[in-house]
This record gives structure tokens, sequence and C-alpha cells, in this order.
């Protein structure tokens, strides 16, 4: 059982992601906090393996609290929650600690394995929050990375495919077949000149997808 603390200040939200998340049986929601203060107040007293954070909160927002996480001693995982898929708020959330991010829009499967990524001692980002950080068109930081040819859902399937997911179970997740899933790895290997998954695992643990 993974045990969770999720903190969101929209009541109807939290309440219903944490029904979802019982609902799958593998999942334990030890506390809810409506604000980054109640949670860091929750730490006080429970132990969770993995924190669901929001980030717009009042009182304490998402970024102020994961900079105080940031001084806990074996602080849990932090998974941001957020509508915001902007590359800026991805890099000052990951800048500040947090070691997930995910949107809101997410599939519960996603959000599954991303939390299940986190417990594994592994970083998850949201395939629609990696391509922009990819891009080169960030003129700040731009990133020399061979993943910039490849579209946004190539990226969640190469993502998969990297943690070691078979075809049919990556289909399955994203809610397309296995002979999209064949077709889209076929054009991944293509635009990166490469032909086996080893050399797909090399990739994705280079560029940040997934880590070991």
């Amino acid at each position: 059982m993974i045990n969770l603390i999720v903190a969101d200040d929209h009541v109807v939200v939290r309440q219903a992601l944490c029904e979802m998340l019982r609902g799958k049986g593998s999942y334990a929601v030890m506390a809810e906090a409506s604000d980054g203060q109640e949670l860091l107040d929750l730490l006080r007293s429970h132990q969770p393996d993995v924190i669901i954070l929001d980030m717009n909160m009042p009182k304490l927002d998402g970024m102020a609290t994961l900079e105080k996480l940031h001084s806990i001693t074996n602080c849990p995982p932090v998974l941001v929650l957020s509508a915001n898929e902007g590359e800026r708020n991805v890099r000052a959330a990951l800048k500040a600690g947090a070691r997930g991010y995910i949107l809101k829009n997410a599939a519960i499967d996603e959000l599954e394995f991303a939390i299940n990524s986190l417990v594994d001692g592994k970083t998850y980002l949201s395939p629609a929050v990696v391509a922009p950080l990819m891009s080169n068109g960030n003129t700040e930081n731009p990133l020399e990375s061979p993943l910039t040819v490849l579209t946004k859902r190539e990226i969640e399937i190469l993502t998969h495919l990297a943690d070691g997911k078979p075809n049919r179970e990556i289909a399955k997740m994203l809610h397309i077949s296995t002979r999209t899933v064949d077709t889209h790895r076929s054009n991944i290997l293509k635009k990166l000149k490469v032909k086996t998954n080893a050399e797909l695992v090399k990739i994705a643990i280079t560029n940040g997808l997934i880590t070991v």
C-alpha cells in the first residue's frame, strides 16, 4: 500500500481525486490539506510515501511549500499536480525540489504511473510538459536534445517504452491501439536514428525522461 497526502485547496477536486485513488486499492490517503501550511503541519505526524501538491493554493502556495519541504530531512518525494503546463512553472517546480510534474487533465492511469515512478525513486514529467522543456525555441536556456524532433505523443510513448512498458500496456494506458504504438515506435526509432529499445533507454536517461 502506498501512503499519500494530497494538498489542494479545491475541496471537490481534492475529494474526488482521493476517492479515485482509494478506489484503486493500492493507495491509502493518510490526510488531506487545503494549503501549504496545513501540509507542513500534517508532516509532523504523518510520513507518506508521496506528496501530491497543487501549485495554486492560499496562505502558502505550491512553490513556497516546495522550498520549505526542501529543508525537511527525509522529505517524501513531491508530485506536482497542476493545470499550468508553462515551461517556467515546470522548471521552477523542479528546481525547488519537485520530483514529478503532472497535469490535472491527466488520466488516472498516468497519475498512478507517476506516483509509482516516484516511489521507485524515479522522476516523472507529464509528456505534455516535456516537449516545451526540450524545445530549442527557449532562448533563455536552450536544450540541445535529439528529442526536439519528436512530437508530444512520441515523447510520451518513448518515456513508457524506456521504462520497460510493453506495447500492449502502453496502448491501454493511452487508449490507443497496439498497432498505433508500434507505428509510433517505428517512427521514433527512425527519427532518433537508432535500432533497439536499449538505445532508446539510453537516450531517455541522458535527456532526463527517466532515471535509474
